[in-house]
């Protein structure tokens, strides 16, 4: 991205009768305004991706075995802590009648008189 064309270099230009010159310079501004909102709206998206991220992040609660999410005073999950804290994936454990088992990465945890 060059530098875009302002208002004295478009007015010198209609000054000069240089009409056409004028009105690409318009239009140039226009594709660029258009490509700064494309832009803006990619980062605000990003933005709410962060702040959900960060969120999820402070309702996670390890208790020395797994991840579980307060969700308003109700506990959600458990949640794997190898996918958790190696690959920042918050990855649901599944009863296997014994403990919990991660379909992801393979970790069984239990029996324990915890769950």
């Amino acid at each position: 991205m060059g530098s875009l064309p302002n208002y004295k270099e478009i007015l010198d230009l209609f000054k000069k009768g240089a009409n056409l010159e004028a009105q690409e310079k318009i239009m140039e501004l226009r594709e660029r305004a258009l490509e700064f909102q494309e832009e803006n709206l990619k980062l605000r998206q990003n933005i709410l991706k962060l702040q959900a991220e960060i969120s999820l992040e402070h309702s996670l609660n390890f208790d020395g075995d797994v991840y579980w999410k307060d969700m308003k005073g109700n506990k959600e999950g458990p949640f794997c802590p190898k996918c958790r804290d190696t690959r920042s994936k918050i990855v649901h454990l599944h009863s296997d009648g014994i403990g919990w088992y991660c379909y992801t990465c393979s970790l069984h945890f239990g029996p324990s008189d915890k769950y």
